[in-house]
């Protein structure tokens, strides 16, 4: 005999409860339902979608953009090359998902490599500004 129909015998004589009673006496039938409208809409059924961007990206298996999709932050570098030849890939493939992970990677160094940059460009600065400060904070003789 499996597990399960002993399983099943055990517990034939307890009362049914929750998802295992009948569709007519389950505490949440009602929800289960589908939604309907509280008020008919006849002038639309999806809303008005956002004008196209030509730097989104978008699956392949799509066959147009979705409704609403962010353009805060359109890809650009090297990891905005990454992440397109990642959406030229099939999402069913491994290589996809690792394309868009070194695409993050890459994304991360770029951002780094800006912030040092800043860094470096803004210390030669500070350090004039800093002797010129001690230099009339100094006594003269």
């Amino acid at each position: 005999m499996a597990d399960w129909e002993r399983q099943r015998m055990r517990h034939a004589n307890e009362p049914a409860q929750g998802s295992d009673l009948p569709g007519s006496e389950r505490p949440g039938v009602p929800m289960e339902t589908t939604p309907r409208p509280l008020v008919p809409t006849v002038h639309w059924r999806d809303p008005e979608p956002q004008p196209p961007d030509r730097r989104v990206t978008r699956r392949r298996e799509l066959q147009k953009l979705t409704p609403v999709f962010s353009t805060a932050l359109p890809p650009r570098g090297i990891s905005g090359m990454l992440r397109r030849a990642a959406y030229r890939i099939p999402e069913t493939r491994a290589q996809h998902f690792l394309t868009l992970m070194l695409a993050d990677r890459v994304d991360v160094l770029e951002h780094r490599l800006a912030r040092l940059l800043k860094v470096v460009t803004l210390l030669p600065l500070g350090t004039a500004a800093a002797v010129l400060i001690v230099a009339k904070l100094l006594p003269r003789r």
